[in-house]
């Protein structure tokens, strides 16, 4: 960041600072653990960005994090931190808020994996109301925010950012926890469902607690079912068997995760669900030793059976041949051989 001539440095109260009615406080969150020992053991050094706003207001810039710390590290008294002084470099009230937003640009150095997906939205919303182009925002905010430079990745935070706010505006519902810390690739599936079908998947964001890939694969598949059977995220959620799942309190995260996506893609692919539960049927009927497992690829793209054999010693070997040998030559044994055969090869 490069210090203009006329900004000037200067000693301000922190009473005199607008804190939290000021549009730049674009990532609130704490500062790392490093940094707060740093400040532990020798305070605030760094001055902090501000902007006049008259002869005795001043609007912060940068360095909320710090400000936050130092209100945790002062007194429990609230006077006792309105009444500390901090060394501020302030720019004049002259700067327009466009030129105050690129200086803010240049003060942040953020991985995206760290950013919430919906403060990235905020400040590209930010970006446009202050009149920047769609084309601006893409190839001169987004690189500062470690984000490729994408006019239609523009778009989709804009549009991203009216679908969240919509609802807390007009106090339907709040976000769970769980969204709110989500990146912004796990909320732009939520653009594919309709305005009927946005509270029940936040609702499901807020049971499930999965972000990432699983949470972007249970979205794809949940997606698809509504359109391929025209209904609605509600009717299929509320059947018996997801509200079993949801409503289960012995299941751990995973397991129902597992479950969830395992009853969408039933419903997504009814048919290799139906080759699945006759092959895990014929399978049964060989009545295998425990240590013998018999597999087939699970999406039936080819012929072949996997043959699996456990063993520890020449005679399990032994066992396990002859076990084989058995359901080979017995006739009930032999058709479930053949069906499993013939499931394998339906088109």
């Amino acid at each position: 960041m490069k210090i203009k001539h006329d900004w000037v440095l200067k000693t301000i109260l922190v009473r005199q600072l607008e804190i939290v009615d000021t549009p730049f406080n674009w990532f609130p969150g704490d500062l790392s653990a490093s940094d707060m020992n740093s400040l532990d053991e020798i305070g605030i050094l760094l001055p902090l960005l501000v902007q006049a706003v008259n002869d005795s207001k001043y609007r912060l810039v940068d360095g909320f994090k710090r400000c936050s710390w130092l209100k945790s590290y002062t007194s429990n008294s609230g006077e006792d931190f309105q009444q500390t002084e901090l060394s501020c470099l302030v720019i004049p009230a002259s700067v327009s808020m466009q030129d105050v937003a690129k200086i803010r640009l240049e003060t942040l150095h953020s991985d995206p994996k760290d950013l919430s997906g919906i403060h990235l939205c905020r400040v590209t919303n930010f970006f446009m109301k202050e009149g920047f182009l769609k084309e601006v925002i893409a190839s001169q905010v987004f690189p500062r925010l470690g984000l490729i430079s994408s006019v239609r990745l523009a778009g989709q935070l804009l549009e991203l950012h009216d679908k969240l706010a919509a609802p807390r505006q007009q106090k339907k519902f709040k976000l769970p926890e769980s969204m709110t810390r989500m990146g912004y690739e796990d909320l732009l599936p939520l653009l594919k469902f309709t305005n009927k079908d946005y509270s029940s998947v936040v609702s499901l964001a807020e049971k499930m607690e999965v972000k990432g890939k699983k949470w972007r694969n249970l979205l794809q598949v949940l997606e698809e079912v509504i359109r391929m059977r025209q209904s609605t995220a509600a009717e299929i959620l509320s059947c018996s068997e997801f509200k079993k799942i949801m409503t289960d309190s012995n299941l751990q995260g995973p397991v129902r995760y597992r479950l969830l996506k395992q009853q969408l893609d039933i419903l997504r692919y009814p048919e290799l669900s139906d080759m699945r539960n006759r092959f895990d049927q014929n399978r049964k009927g060989l009545k295998l030793p425990q240590r013998m497992m018999l597999e087939c690829d699970q999406y039936f793209e080819n012929e072949e059976l996997f043959l699996t054999l456990k063993i520890r010693s020449t005679d399990e070997l032994r066992e396990h041949l002859r076990n084989l040998s058995e359901t080979l030559n017995s006739e009930n044994r032999i058709n479930a051989w053949n069906d499993l055969f013939a499931v394998l090869r339906e088109e």
